[in-house]
């Protein structure tokens, strides 16, 4: 979604951008996300004094990486992902986490999503008459 920045808050940006963090400029304009506000800055042509940027690019990193995993979650992933996998975990833990985090999360923790065996026989394959190269197959997994 596209930010629509009034005028007051282009000019609040342009008197705090350089002495302020991301984590407080998210304060600051709440409405906005962190990119959003990167944006604009960079649009503006703000800059950081020097020891407030390195202080906001660690912010930056911690918010985009969003992997701060607690050992409430990780003993859930841990217990979970053999037997339910990712979407499954994700159900326990609720909307905090996507898919792709707790496949990352398991894959980190050494964990191996069980493969159930398949084992086909002839009535699970059948022809069909007016396709001459072609079967049909009707999986009916558990």
């Amino acid at each position: 979604m596209r930010a629509n920045w009034s005028e007051e808050e282009t000019q609040l940006l342009k008197r705090i951008y350089s002495v302020k963090t991301a984590s407080e400029l998210s304060e600051y304009f709440p409405k906005y996300s962190n990119t959003q506000i990167l944006r604009k800055a960079k649009q503006l042509g703000l800059k950081k004094k020097a020891e407030v940027a390195k202080q906001s690019r660690l912010q930056n990193s911690i918010i985009k990486r969003n992997d701060l995993w607690s050992d409430d979650e990780k003993k859930i992933v841990l217990e979970n992902y053999e037997k339910i996998g990712a979407r499954g975990v994700k159900k326990l833990l609720g909307d905090n986490r996507t898919e792709e985090q707790i496949k990352k999360i398991a894959y980190r923790l050494g964990l191996n999503r069980e493969q159930k065996s398949i084992q086909w026989s002839a009535e699970d394959i059948s022809q069909v008459e007016d396709k001459i190269f072609s079967i049909e197959i009707t999986y009916k997994g558990v």
